[in-house]
């Protein structure tokens, strides 16, 4: 199984730029935001993206699922 690196707040600037970097290096990469995806700063294509509010505790369970 690939690595997968977890981005919360990955629709904001800092995260934005987050995702595409852990991507490039060859990472499998889980972009998470509450914003819908159409308000996402970039979205990446090759990335798993999900919409989730994370003060939600099932929310947070759905985002680590597989993450070490």
């Amino acid at each position: 199984m690939s690595r997968i690196m977890l981005v919360c707040g990955a629709g904001g600037f800092i995260g934005g730029h987050l995702v595409p970097y852990l991507h490039d290096k060859g990472f499998s990469v889980r972009a998470v935001d509450r914003k819908p995806l159409f308000e996402w700063w970039q979205w990446h294509p090759g990335v798993e993206s999900l919409c989730l509010d994370l003060s939600e505790p099932e929310a947070c369970r759905a985002a680590c699922e597989n993450v070490e």
